[in-house]
């Protein structure tokens, strides 16, 4: 009798603790066919400077869509580059974004004759003109300038994005990553990007931040844990996406595609000619 009540609790205690598999019906970046991303702009294209609109377009060009870094200047304005400073012609540091002025960051923006800092709104002016149906992937840097207002600056880059989705009506084709608390929580709360928290270890981790941060998907770095195709279904299975990043050699090329992941990030512009052919 002992034997039979506490089999029967296990079936209960089991029944109780499996997880649903659950599909967010919101979820703009979950089970899409795998589409690629030039990481900032240009990949390793050294014609172009990357996170710059000619970059941009070029990425636009010959890919799904691109990966950009984003800053936010003092007036509110988020403009593109991977670093939270601003370098003047030789290379020295004027200032933080977050403490320069819209002007101030024109003002430094060219050197012989190359325009190296441009807004994000530039960049959606050219995709709803010219590639309306390409994605963007959005890494969202942290502003670290003026530590104690990290938080408050992270939520106004989040309400700026949503501002300039909204604009340029590019629902359901941004994505943002982050692993700021401050960010994504602003993020939950609309249902039109895909809001990705940053994972630079394992896939159970990744999942683990991304039930945390309430995002809808995980922006995963390749190199620090290699994917197969269980770990993909396991997060589609948890209703998440999943961008990896950053995949170049054509033998990773074909691991990863085959995965099936929602958005791979690439530094190669020959990255197409590797993708394997499905047999018929």
């Amino acid at each position: 009798m002992r034997t039979s009540i506490f089999f029967l609790f296990l079936i209960l205690f089991s029944l109780l603790s499996c997880e649903r598999i659950i599909y967010d019906v919101d979820n703009p970046i979950n089970g899409l066919p795998t589409k690629v991303l030039m990481h900032r702009g240009c990949g390793d294209n050294t014609d172009f400077v990357a996170n710059t609109i000619s970059a941009a377009e070029y990425g636009l060009s010959i890919m799904d869509g691109i990966e950009l870094d984003i800053q936010m200047s003092k007036d509110g304005t988020l403009w593109l580059d991977h670093d939270n400073e601003v370098h003047d012609c030789q290379g020295n540091v004027i200032g933080c974004f977050q403490e320069l002025t819209d002007q101030q960051i024109t003002d430094a923006a060219e050197c012989d004759g190359v325009v190296r800092y441009h807004t994000l709104e530039s960049v959606f002016q050219l995709m709803s003109a010219k590639y309306p149906d390409s994605y963007i992937s959005l890494d969202i840097k942290g502003q670290y300038c003026q530590i104690l207002s990290t938080p408050s600056v992270m939520r106004q880059m989040a309400e700026s994005v949503k501002e300039l989705v909204s604009k340029y009506k590019m629902e359901y084709k941004v994505l943002v990553e982050s692993n700021s608390v401050a960010f994504l929580n602003i993020m939950a709360e609309q249902n039109v990007v895909g809001q990705c928290v940053v994972s630079l270890g394992d896939i159970d981790k990744g999942i683990a931040d991304a039930r945390a941060t309430n995002a809808r998907g995980i922006s995963h770095k390749y190199e620090a844990d290699p994917l197969d195709e269980g770990d993909i279904s396991l997060i589609h299975s948890k209703g998440y996406g999943i961008i990896v990043w950053v995949i170049n050699e054509p033998e990773d090329i074909v691991s990863v595609w085959k995965t099936n992941p929602d958005f791979i990030q690439t530094d190669n512009s020959d990255f197409k000619k590797y993708i394997p052919v499905e047999p018929y």
